[in-house]
């Protein structure tokens, strides 16, 4: 099975290819940048640019779109067309192709955090995927229009074609025209991603002073959560359009869940399942439909 991943030089991406070769998957990486590493086909492709898109999705089974300027990467304007345009050329020849099943790299921005110009508490926690999306930077709008790009491109290509469109006129056989599979298009949206060397540089400062974390809403996930969610995506029976949170099970912080709730966002609506240090974000649709539990915690470094 041949998997095309976009941005597979990046930091998910890196992991990301190890893991699906592992798995016996082959891949091909498609990126501005070279990989420091030699572990797998690639391509030097601009995503703007959507011939050169079609060329490289071409053969593929599966595509895993990383991709994406963050948002200190450039100017915001130029954060918001690379995303849009790139996700869009992703989508569009994944349709036109017959490629069945997109992954797509959401981020857990769409719900407001932490890149929101306008302080703003949750509506509840633990957050899940039905909470409203409230994108403000450039970088976090360009992820909720990849997302509702994605079920525009879902609602087009949702069935597959069975027959001729005109099935009363003589001349047009059932097999008259190119049939397509159903899309199925898979936004995962994870937290901040982290290694054991990342985190244990950045993290000293909001142990210290919890507030610098509230905008992330302490929440973290390991890149190798990251990955292994993708494989799983891949896999999975889901069809359709879906969305799922990827985050680790715990917080970063010492102190209880609830208590910087409380402190921090009290006009938060409190639900069931914060004891202890759990996580903001709940993983429980993505432990349901695509098998996921995070491997790896900030303990366990």
């Amino acid at each position: 099975m041949k998997i095309v991943v976009t941005g597979g030089s990046g930091l998910v991406g890196r992991y990301l290819i190890k893991d699906l070769i592992q798995a016996t998957y082959k891949v091909l990486n498609v990126d501005k940048a070279w990989p420091n590493e030699d572990i797998s086909s690639f391509r030097e492709t601009d995503l703007e640019d959507l011939g050169q898109v079609y060329g490289c999705l071409s053969g593929a089974d599966a595509v895993i779109h990383l991709a994406a300027l963050h948002l200190h990467m450039g100017a915001s304007e130029l954060v918001f067309r690379s995303n849009v345009m790139s996700t869009f050329n992703i989508l569009e020849a994944s349709a036109s192709l017959g490629i069945a099943r997109v992954v797509m790299a959401s981020s857990i921005s769409v719900l407001g955090f932490p890149g929101n110009y306008e302080p703003f508490a949750p509506r509840y926690a633990p957050l899940d995927e039905e909470h409203p999306m409230r994108p403000e930077d450039p970088y976090a709008l360009s992820k909720a229009l990849g997302e509702e790009s994605a079920r525009a491109f879902v609602r087009r290509n949702g069935q597959a074609l069975t027959g001729s469109l005109y099935p009363d006129r003589p001349g047009y056989p059932a097999d008259a025209f190119e049939r397509k599979s159903a899309m199925t298009v898979i936004c995962l949206r994870p937290a901040w991603i982290v290694t054991p060397e990342s985190f244990k540089r950045q993290v000293n400062m909001m142990w210290e002073e919890p507030s610098s974390g509230a905008p992330l809403l302490w929440t973290y996930v390991d890149v190798r959560d990251v990955a292994q969610a993708c494989r799983l995506a891949l896999d999975t029976d889901v069809t359709g359009f879906e969305a799922f949170i990827v985050d680790a099970p715990d917080s970063f912080m010492e102190v209880p869940t609830k208590e910087l709730l409380q402190r921090f966002y009290p006009e938060t609506e409190i639900r069931p399942g914060l004891e202890d240090r759990a996580s903001v974000l709940s993983t429980e649709k993505a432990a349901h439909l695509l098998g996921y539990r995070a491997e790896y915690t900030w303990e366990s470094y």
